[in-house]
């Protein structure tokens, strides 16, 4: 897997057309992380020690994909596919298992751009968890990364195959609960969401594969407006954040056959529902009823509307762009005019997560 080691800060200035398109998908031009991993292989044996400090591992596994999935993509059966893990200090009670959480990022960034824009790893610290950034594809137009979302950016790689691995090697290496896996993502890290509530289904034991979801600035899309794949568990949640003023993903959605502001083939046939319909499609599936139960405005500029009795949430942020919503990074509050007072999403996520797991946190972490 090749990195960018350079985040192209300085193109803010002089590229706004990029900017719109690049910038916004997911916080490209934050600063990249020190090469601090190391390579593992899937078939090492037996868990890694558990953790006296907090450490980094960039993984590598092999994943079989499922060509009947990939539209007569021409590629190898076997593909080689990059996450990286941070594991925080024990912080656990006894032995007991943590749970994971995985970040996906947007189009035309990458695994290293998603851990410094979210700052998961802050939450995964204080709560002992374990965190994980799945790389995108390499290859879309033959430069820029990408996921095979819910009909956003491509159609070249099986994605779900990937997810599978990658929690099956944390599972087995790092002490994770695999009834406590957390997915979030932005952009096209949002349709990619989106795509694992419709399409991972249940384990072996008949718990879901995903306990919990969030998506920001993604929204639930189709290719070819073929929504007949989407079958999402009853034993799950979501919550959604959404810019108002995103230029990019409009709340609004997509029309079927229009690209709209997205230069992008692949885009062209799917279909995006707007922020509305997809989160009312996300709630008659979960709970049989799109009505909204209560609302809460945890900002002057943030409005949230629960569903299911809270199991499906979403937040609407007024002047919000297309980006993380109390992104802390100086060089993209351009974006989010309100960043000194907006919600900060990361915590906001984590905090939906730990309320709808199977344990409570003051039973596992040690005071």
């Amino acid at each position: 897997i090749k990195r960018r080691q350079n985040k192209y800060k300085t193109q803010l200035m002089f590229l706004p057309t990029i900017i719109s398109i690049t910038c916004l998908f997911g916080g490209l031009f934050a600063d990249a992380l020190p090469s601090e991993g190391r390579k593992h292989n899937f078939l090492r044996n037996g868990k890694l020690p558990i953790p006296t400090r907090d450490s980094t591992h960039v993984i590598t596994v092999t994943v079989e994909e499922d060509h009947t999935l990939l539209g007569g993509f021409e590629r190898p059966k076997f593909i080689e596919r990059e996450f990286t893990v941070f594991d925080p200090a024990h912080k656990r009670k006894g032995n007991a298992k943590r749970p994971l959480v995985l970040a996906y990022h947007g189009v035309m960034s990458d695994s290293e751009t998603m851990r410094e824009l979210t700052q998961f790893d802050r939450e995964a610290k204080d709560r002992g968890w374990v965190a994980a950034y799945p790389q995108g594809e390499w290859k879309f137009s033959e430069k820029m990364t990408n996921w095979n979302g819910a009909g956003c950016c491509s159609q070249g790689q099986d994605d779900i195959a990937f997810t599978k691995d990658m929690i099956d090697y944390i599972v087995k290496h790092f002490n994770v609960d695999e009834n406590e896996v957390y997915v979030t993502g932005v952009s096209n890290g949002g349709f990619m969401v989106y795509k694992l509530l419709c399409e991972m289904g249940d384990r072996e034991n008949g718990k879901p594969w995903i306990s919990a979801a969030s998506v920001h600035s993604g929204l639930l899309g189709a290719w070819q407006a073929d929504f007949s794949s989407c079958s999402i568990s009853t034993d799950t949640s979501l919550v959604h954040f959404h810019g108002l003023a995103d230029p990019v993903v409009n709340i609004t959605g997509k029309p079927e056959g229009k690209q709209e502001l997205l230069p992008f083939a692949p885009v062209t046939n799917a279909e995006w529902k707007s922020v509305n319909a997809s989160i009312d499609y996300v709630a008659e599936a979960m709970c049989g009823s799109n009505a909204i139960t209560s609302t809460s405005n945890p900002t002057e500029s943030t409005t949230c509307h629960q569903m299911c009795d809270g199991k499906v949430e979403y937040c609407l942020v007024e002047e919000l762009q297309h980006m993380w919503s109390g992104c802390s990074d100086e060089s993209l509050h351009m974006y989010d005019p309100n960043h000194a007072t907006n919600v900060d999403a990361t915590k906001y996520f984590a905090d939906s997560f730990a309320r709808h797991s199977s344990k409570k946190e003051s039973e596992l972490v040690k005071q």
